[in-house]
C-alpha cells in the first residue's frame, strides 16, 4: 500500500510490504513474468501505486518466494523474478497477421508455414528464452501450492497491509481485515478516522482488500419511512398478542394515529423553530425504534421494558440506523442518525421523550406514562473535564481584541469589534444578537436596557453596561447612522456589511466571528494549549465568555441569571460556579499552608 514519507526516506529505510505471502504475490510475479511493467501489476495485486515503492514491494515479494525455495531445495530458485525476454522482436508479425499481410488467405497450411519459416527463421535462442519461462512460471505455480497462505478476517492489518497504512489502519482502531472489511463495508466516508487517508488512498486500500478477502455484503439499509398506525381506542386489540391497555373512551385531541398526536404536542409546546427541529427529530426517532425495532408498536403500547431498551439504543446505535450518505428523510440511504450520540445529546433525547409523553398522557391520547417508572438520570459524562471552559479567558480576549484594533479600518472590523465588546459584556445568545433592533433598547432612570425575546418565547429585560453602550454607539457611527439617538428605530442591531439596515442570518454570524478569532489566534502568542483550545471556538463563546467574567467579578448569581435568561439559578450556578476556582484555591491555600 501507499507510504507517505519522502522518496529519500522510502530509499533509505523502505516498508515492509511483505510480511504474510497469498495468492496475490504470486499473481503478481506471474504477471511480471508474462512481461507486464512491474508498476502495472504492483499496483493491480499489491496495492502499491508509485514507482519507488512498486519496486521495492516487487523485491521483497521475490527476496520471500526465493527464499522459501532455496529452503525447499529447488535448484532453478534463482529462476524467481528473473527477467526473461521471449518474444525475438516486436517487429515480427503473428501467423493470422503474416496471411493478412501477404493476402495468403486461398494458400494450404502447409504452404502459408513454409513461407513463413523462410520469411522469418527460427531463433534458437528465443525458444530456449520461452523454455526457461515455462520453468520459471513452473516453479512459481509450485511454491504457490506450498506456501501461498489464504488470509482470513481474523488476520491482522499489518500482516498483509505495508508498514505506513497498517499504522494508520490500526491507530483508528482497526486491527483485523474482518474489522476493516466490515467498516469498508459500511460505505460511505469510512475512512474518515485514519490520518493522511484521503478519498484515493481509500479506494486503493479498498481495491487490495478485495483481493485478500471477499466483500462482504452489508445487510440492506431499510428505507426508514414512518407508517401512520391506527392508534388504540377502548374496546380494540393491539397488533401484538399482549391486551390492550385500558384506553379512554374520548380524548382532548382529535387525532387518529402517532404521527398526528407527535405534531399536536410539537404545535402545543415548542416555542421556536429550533425546538420545533429537535422536538421532531426525537419523536420521529422512536416512533421508527417502535416500528423497526419492535414490529410496530405504537407509543401507547411502550412498556418499562421498551424505555429502558430504548436508553441502550441511543447509547449504542447500530450502523444500519446512521447515515452513510447525504440524503432527504425516506430516501434510500438515509437514517435518522448522523453518527452516535454523545452524553449530552442522549440526555436531551430522553428529557424530550418523556415530556413528550407526560403531555400525550395530560391530553388523554395514552392511558399511562411508562417513563415515569423508569431512572432517567444519566449521570455526569465522565469524559468531560469539569474544569474546561468555553469562554476566552482575559488574557485571549485581549489578544484578540488588539489584533483586531491592528487591521486596516473596514465595516468587517467595526462589525466584529461591536460583536466582541457588547456580548462579552451583555451576555445575549446568538438568537438574541441577531434578532435584536434598536427599539429593543430604551434609557430608564436605571441606565440602559434591552428588551429580549429569548429562549422559550420569553421577554426579559437585559441591562447595556457602559462597554457595551460605548461598543454600540462607535459601531452605528461607522454604519452611517449616527448615535442611538438619531439612527433609525428600526435598524437591526447587527447589520450586513454591505447595507446598514440588512439584518444578518446565524451562518453568516458564525462564519464572521469564527474566521476573525481563528484569524487572531494563529497571530497571538498565546500558549500552544490555549490556541489549540480556541481553534473549536464560536459565537456562543462569547456568551459563556460573559457569564464566566461576571463569576469571576464578583456579581452576584441572581444577576447573571436574571441578564441571561436562565430558567433558574440552579442552572447559572451549576455552568459557572466552578468559574472562580483561582479564588478558591488562594483561600483554601491561606487555610492549610
Amino acid at each position: 500500500m501507499e507510504q507517505s514519507s519522502t522518496a529519500s526516506t522510502a530509499y533509505a529505510t523502505p516498508a515492509r510490504y511483505v510480511r504474510r505471502l497469498g495468492a496475490h504475490h504470486f499473481a503478481h510475479l506471474r504477471a511480471v513474468a508474462d512481461g507486464i511493467q512491474v508498476q502495472d501489476s504492483a499496483r493491480r495485486y499489491l496495492g502499491v501505486e508509485h514507482g519507488h515503492q512498486a519496486k521495492a514491494a516487487h523485491q521483497q515479494t521475490v527476496d520471500a518466494v526465493r527464499a522459501i525455495a532455496r529452503r525447499r531445495g529447488e535448484p532453478a530458485w534463482r529462476l524467481v523474478g528473473l527477467t526473461i525476454q521471449v518474444r525475438a522482436g516486436a517487429s515480427q508479425p503473428s501467423l493470422e497477421g503474416f496471411i493478412a499481410e501477404r493476402g495468403l488467405d486461398g494458400w494450404s497450411e502447409a504452404e502459408v508455414a513454409e513461407m513463413y519459416a523462410e520469411a522469418y527463421p527460427a531463433d534458437g535462442r528465443a525458444a530456449r528464452r520461452e523454455r526457461l519461462r515455462e520453468r520459471q512460471l513452473e516453479l512459481i505455480r509450485k511454491i504457490q501450492g506450498l506456501a501461498a497462505e489464504q488470509p482470513l478476517a481474523s488476520d491482522l492489518v499489518s500482516g498483509w497491509f505495508d508498514e505506513v497504512t497498517a499504522e494508520r489502519v490500526i491507530g483508528a482502531g482497526i486491527t483485523t481485515l474482518g474489522e476493516l472489511n466490515a467498516r469498508v463495508s459500511a460505505g460511505g466516508r469510512w475512512y474518515g478516522a485514519l490520518p493522511s487517508i484521503g478519498e484515493a488512498k481509500a479506494a486503493r486500500i479498498e481495491a487490495h482488500l478485495a483481493t485478500l478477502l471477499p466483500r462482504e455484503i452489508a445487510a440492506p439499509k431499510p428505507v426508514f419511512a414512518l407508517v401512520a398506525t391506527p392508534a388504540l381506542f377502548a374496546g380494540e386489540m393491539p397488533p401484538s398478542s399482549s391486551p390492550s391497555p385500558a384506553l379512554p373512551s374520548s380524548t382532548l385531541l382529535h387525532v387518529g394515529n402517532d404521527v398526528e398526536a407527535v405534531d399536536a404536542w410539537i404545535a402545543a409546546r415548542a416555542g421556536s423553530t429550533l425546538t420545533t427541529t429537535a422536538y421532531r427529530r426525537e419523536a420521529n426517532r422512536l416512533l421508527l425504534w417502535l416500528q423497526y425495532e419492535r414490529r410496530g408498536k405504537i407509543l401507547a403500547q411502550m412498556d418499562v421494558g421498551d424505555c429502558g431498551d430504548y436508553m441502550a439504543f441511543l447509547q449504542h446505535i447500530p450502523p444500519q440506523w446512521i447515515s452513510r450518505i447525504r440524503a432527504a428523510p425516506g430516501q434510500p440511504g438515509w437514517a435518522p442518525f448522523r453518527g452516535t450520540l454523545s452524553h449530552q445529546s442522549q440526555r436531551q433525547a430522553i428529557v424530550i421523550i418523556a415530556s413528550m409523553f407526560t403531555w400525550l398522557q395530560a391530553a388523554q391520547y395514552i392511558s399511562a406514562n411508562p417513563w415515569l417508572l423508569v431512572n432517567q438520570k444519566t449521570g455526569d459524562d465522565k469524559t468531560r473535564k469539569v474544569l474546561d471552559s468555553k469562554a476566552l479567558s482575559e488574557g485571549a480576549f485581549r489578544e484578540i481584541m488588539d489584533f483586531i484594533e491592528a487591521q486596516p479600518p473596514s465595516p468587517s472590523r467595526s462589525r466584529i469589534r461591536f460583536i466582541l465588546c457588547f456580548v462579552e459584556a451583555v451576555g445575549l445568545r446568538s438568537a438574541e444578537l441577531l434578532n435584536a433592533r434598536l427599539a429593543d433598547l430604551q434609557l430608564e432612570p436605571e441606565g440602559w436596557v434591552m428588551q429580549v425575546h429569548g429562549k422559550g418565547a420569553k421577554n426579559r429585560i437585559a441591562a447595556i453596561p457602559g462597554q457595551a453602550f460605548g461598543a454600540l454607539q462607535e459601531y452605528l457611527f461607522a454604519r452611517g447612522l449616527g448615535g442611538i439617538e438619531t439612527a433609525p428605530a428600526d435598524a437591526p442591531l447587527l447589520a450586513s456589511t454591505l447595507d446598514p439596515m440588512s439584518p444578518v442570518g446565524y451562518q453568516a454570524l458564525y462564519e464572521h466571528v469564527k474566521s476573525w478569532i481563528s484569524r487572531a489566534v494563529s497571530a497571538s502568542a498565546l500558549p500552544t494549549n490555549e490556541r489549540l483550545k480556541l481553534a473549536g471556538a464560536t459565537t456562543h463563546w462569547l456568551r459563556h465568555t460573559f457569564g464566566t467574567r461576571a463569576i469571576a467579578r464578583n456579581v452576584p448569581l441572581d444577576v447573571i441569571q436574571a441578564q441571561m435568561g436562565h430558567a433558574s439559578i440552579q442552572t447559572t450556578a451549576g455552568i459557572y460556579g466552578r468559574a472562580p476556582i483561582k479564588r478558591r484555591v488562594d483561600e483554601l491555600e491561606k487555610a492549610f499552608t
